[in-house]
């Protein structure tokens, strides 16, 4: 639901829909977007480097798709989670700042579980062990006989690999945001339904 400030900043919305911004694209749309590169963008990009030198380092000496995948997928999951690691650390620490020993690491670990780890963890294992390789080798192999048929096989292995982790990740991130939900108390209510302060 938007905002008095929200509509203020987008000038309304037209037709009972909200107002599109500059380069057309819908306020959700937007933020969506930037939550995303905000989260995923440098790591994606990190992994992305990685998944290619892992593919060329295993499948130009063998000549293996399964070899190809293999390495892809392992160097794809060191530069992916190296990126998202070294973030989730700096901002448990910014998160933290105002706590001191054994307290700071503890809560330090807590931010960077409930941040990327809780959503991530399911997610990763499914793809790390058969989504992504199933996904890079298949597809290599099922497009070899075209000319580049190994790397455009490379592309849309990825690629198919990566909308099903982020959709796998959504989900479980939903999931644990509404059960993190569900745990907050509510305010508690008098006979005649008017909720107590709390």
């Amino acid at each position: 639901m938007p905002t008095a400030a929200s509509t203020a900043a987008t000038g309304g919305a037209a037709a009972g829909g909200p107002a599109a911004g500059r380069d057309g694209t819908q306020p959700e749309t937007r933020g969506w977007w930037q939550a995303w590169r905000a989260r995923f963008g440098l790591a994606e990009v990190c992994g992305t480097a990685g998944a290619v030198a892992g593919f060329a380092a295993g499948y130009l000496p063998t000549g293996s798709v399964l070899a190809a995948a293999a390495v892809a997928t392992i160097c794809e999951v060191i530069a992916f989670y190296g990126c998202v690691g070294t973030k989730t650390a700096l901002a448990a620490c910014r998160a933290t700042a105002h706590l001191a020993g054994r307290r700071r690491l503890a809560a330090g670990a807590w931010h960077a579980a409930r941040e990327q780890l809780a959503s991530c963890a399911v997610a990763e294992a499914l793809d790390d062990f058969l989504i992504r390789p199933a996904c890079l080798a298949g597809a290599a192999w099922l497009l070899r006989p075209l000319p580049g048929g190994v790397w455009l096989g490379f592309v849309v292995g990825k690629a198919a690999a990566d909308v099903t982790w982020y959709g796998m990740e959504a989900s479980a991130r939903w999931g644990v945001t509404r059960s993190a939900a569900g745990r907050q108390p509510t305010a508690p209510y008098r006979l005649g339904g008017t909720p107590l302060p709390v």
